[in-house]
């Protein structure tokens, strides 16, 4: 009622004055208004093989890093020795976490005790074994899938040799970056798992995706040095593959980022907390050798 009135009536320069003045104050809290309800705009990240509910985890890195495939067995008085320079090769000051194991207890020394609690062994252990040419002696490791120079097949036994042979595959760059996010139910023991794979070139030969659970301090027996132990702890144990056992293809790659989902139950004897989702990036065909590789703990 005031504004008209002061509208309306004869104007002076004390009434022009103040009109300005409230111009301006209302102008001022029209455009602190308007600052206020901006958003800042997110990016989209395009996604495979997922709904319109999930969301994308974010690349942990683009480091390189690579797998270690260890094989593996409750009878190979050599494999604890082994699988103690893994987790030497592991520590922080060395490889630290750009080193991803996995052990596949496969081959003629892998069969279990009269009183082992656990078979380790698997099908697609085996047939990892077979695809990766079967080693002359145990324990061998194969790294990155790649045949080096100097060894004669992909399988290295001198497991000594096997942090030489990890450095020289960490000194290349990454091409592609993987990020895993695990979801998992303590009452049910579902864990759901999402994998983004990100493409850091333009150019990718045909590649495959590997995802797998392996599971840290199962206890169980083992032939050691100082002869069989009842209470010997495995580590980065083979448990299941969520994926085909080489791999699932991955089609569009070249071209924009690919989420794909997985679900799994785990069973009653496995405990969560050792647990890890274990997912490469691989080659197919002959070429066969690793990209990329991530882990990450269930819990």
């Amino acid at each position: 009622m005031q504004l008209f009135e002061l509208a309306v009536s004869p104007l002076n320069c004390g009434t022009l004055q103040y009109l300005e003045m409230k111009e301006k104050l209302f102008l001022i809290i029209i455009a602190f208004g308007l600052l206020l309800s901006c958003e800042e705009s997110k990016p989209v990240i395009p996604c495979l093989s997922c709904d319109s509910s999930s969301v994308a985890p974010t690349p942990n890195s683009t480091v390189k890093k690579v797998l270690l495939e260890e094989f593996t067995g409750v009878r190979c008085v050599n494999c604890p020795q082994a699988q103690t320079e893994i987790k030497n090769l592991q520590s922080e000051g060395v490889y630290g976490k750009n080193l991803v194991a996995v052990a596949y207890h496969a081959g003629f020394f892998s069969s279990p005790y009269s009183d082992s609690q656990f078979d380790f062994r698997t099908t697609e252990g085996e047939e990892i074994l077979s695809f990766l040419e079967t080693p002359i002696g145990y324990p061998s490791g194969v790294v990155n899938r790649r045949k080096f120079e100097g060894e004669r097949s992909l399988q290295i036994i001198q497991f000594a040799t096997w942090g030489g042979f990890v450095a020289q595959a960490l000194e290349e760059e990454a091409t592609v970056a993987l990020a895993i996010e695990n979801t998992y139910d303590d009452a049910t023991r579902q864990l759901d798992i999402d994998v983004l794979i990100t493409p850091l070139i333009s150019d990718f030969p045909a590649t495959n995706l590997t995802v797998l659970i392996i599971e840290d301090g199962v206890v169980d027996v083992q032939l050691t040095p100082d002869g069989v132990i009842n209470d010997y702890a495995q580590s980065h144990v083979f448990r299941t593959m969520l994926t085909n056992t080489l791999g699932n293809p991955i089609a569009t790659l070249n071209t924009e980022n690919v989420l794909q989902n997985f679900s799994f139950t785990l069973p009653a004897d496995w405990i969560s907390e050792n647990c890890s989702v274990i997912a490469f990036v691989h080659e197919v065909g002959q070429g066969r050798e690793v990209l990329q590789v991530e882990e990450s703990g269930i819990q």
